[in-house]
Formats: structure tokens, C-alpha cells, sequence
């Protein structure tokens, strides 16, 4: 017991000062992100039964299912583990996929998850702005939970918009600023691993991004009130999700969601 306690503090300060410099931090590097990444070994193990974190897919898919066509060319930037990937293509809206990621282990994980659909999917590792495909390319983007980790937003979702085929999709997920506090306690007492350098923007943030870059909103919700995975806590969020009115969502709610068209 006595040498539990001087680590146990020494591990919270760490992290403390961790999440401190992820905070004063604006302007950081894709390959900064990248080894962030690196090091988060148990994200699979993290998220494999998380509400929250399979919430991003099937909430995207209710607002987009009916503008996604059949047979798309696919992005998935930063993909992490490819589970974006596999969920769209399992529900028959892939013909082909570029799962890119800043992380080599990130980019690991989802060659091994997609492997068994060959020649479906391409896999690159990005450290900078731009991106290594064509104009117009993609028929469907999806930006899961990407955007807060971005260093430069402007210059990444130009890109975005460049490699968008013309009437193409963009699906945009993060979270609500207001969540960031509860982000940094769960890293500090290691309830949860660390976001890495990011900033959770703001919704008038998106909005100006979007606007900047002629992206017309076709869908937008705000979900999760309660980040729980008990079973009776996430049929009381479904309800309050439903009872709620959508500008205390918009206020209160985790994740928002964006279904975008060029």
C-alpha cells in the first residue's frame, strides 16, 4: 500500500499535464495526432461493447440511409479500426473504399478488420493536408469523430470538399463542446483513454466551415443525454431523446451529426 499511493498520484498528475497541453495546444500536426493514436493499444478492447461509440454508426445511418446510393466510392478518413468502413459496406453501399488513417496502428487494425473483403478496400496513411486522390472522386465521405482532431480545419475540409464528387455525401460526427470537461476527467482518472490533441469546436464553427465551402446541411441531430452502457440507462436516453425538444439537444446532447451534400 505505500507504494501505491506516490504512483497512483504520479499517474494522475501525469495525465493532468497531459490533458493540459492537449488543451493550450490549437494548431497541431497530423502526425502529432498520428502518434497520439500510436499509443491508444485497447481502443478495440475499449469500444467493442460501448453504446456510445457504435451510436455514431446506426444514428448516421437512420438520418443518411435514404441519400447514400448503392455502390459508392467511399472515404473514410481516419478510420481507426475500419469499423465505419465494414458498417456501410455490410449494408450494401460500398463498391469501393480508401480507409485512411494518420496512425500505423490505427491503419493495422483496419487492414486486419477488412481484409476478408478483398479488393474492395485501399489503405493509406496521410501526415499532411493533401489528400492523395483525384477531384471528385468519392461519392461518400465519412468524418467520424475526426474533426475536433484536426489542427487546421479549414485546409482538411477543403480537401474534403476537392475530392467530393459533385452532389456527394458527407457524413460529420463530434462531439459537443460542452462535453469536453467530462473528456477530461474520464483521461485523468483513466476511466476512459485520452481524445489526444483535439478541440471540440463549436456548432457555429461547423457552420461558418460549411458555408465557407457551399455544403448544404440535408440532416443534423444532436443525440446521447446519457453516455451509459446499463441497459435501463439507454432506453431512458432513447426517451429523453424523443421527448426532448431538438434546441436542448442541440444544447445538452454528446454527438452531433451532420449528413452534408456538395
Amino acid at each position: 500500500m505505500n507504494d501505491y499511493h506516490p504512483k497512483f498520484w504520479q499517474g494522475i498528475w501525469h495525465r493532468i499535464q497531459q490533458e493540459f497541453r492537449y488543451l493550450t495546444c490549437k494548431e497541431w500536426s497530423l502526425s502529432e495526432v498520428g502518434r497520439f493514436w500510436d499509443s491508444v493499444s485497447d481502443y478495440d478492447d475499449i469500444n467493442e461493447s460501448t453504446y456510445t461509440y457504435f451510436r455514431r454508426f446506426t444514428n448516421s445511418w437512420e438520418l443518411a440511409k435514404d441519400v447514400v446510393p448503392f455502390h459508392c466510392i467511399m472515404l473514410d478518413i481516419q478510420a481507426r479500426s475500419g469499423k465505419g468502413s465494414e458498417f456501410w459496406y455490410q449494408r450494401g453501399r460500398v463498391k469501393e473504399g480508401a480507409v485512411v488513417d494518420f496512425s500505423d496502428f490505427m491503419l493495422g487494425l483496419s487492414r486486419m478488420r477488412l481484409k476478408k473483403y478483398k479488393n474492395i478496400f485501399q489503405f493509406y496513411k496521410i501526415t499532411d493536408y493533401n489528400l492523395p486522390f483525384d477531384d471528385c472522386q468519392f461519392d461518400l465521405i465519412c468524418c467520424y469523430e475526426t474533426i475536433e482532431h484536426i489542427g487546421h480545419r479549414d485546409l482538411f475540409f477543403d480537401e474534403l470538399h476537392r475530392v467530393m464528387k459533385p452532389g456527394g455525401i458527407l457524413i460529420l460526427t463530434c462531439p459537443n463542446i460542452l462535453w469536453e470537461p467530462v473528456h477530461w476527467i474520464s483521461a485523468i482518472l483513466n476511466i476512459h483513454h485520452s481524445e489526444g490533441p483535439h478541440n471540440f469546436p463549436r456548432r457555429k464553427t461547423l457552420l461558418k466551415i460549411f458555408k465557407s465551402n457551399k455544403m448544404k446541411i440535408i440532416k443534423e441531430n444532436t443525440t446521447i443525454i446519457l453516455p451509459f452502457n446499463l441497459p435501463y440507462m439507454i432506453t431512458i436516453n432513447l426517451f429523453l431523446e424523443k421527448v426532448l425538444p431538438s434546441f436542448m439537444l442541440k444544447i445538452f446532447g454528446l454527438r452531433r451529426t451532420f449528413i452534408l451534400r456538395k
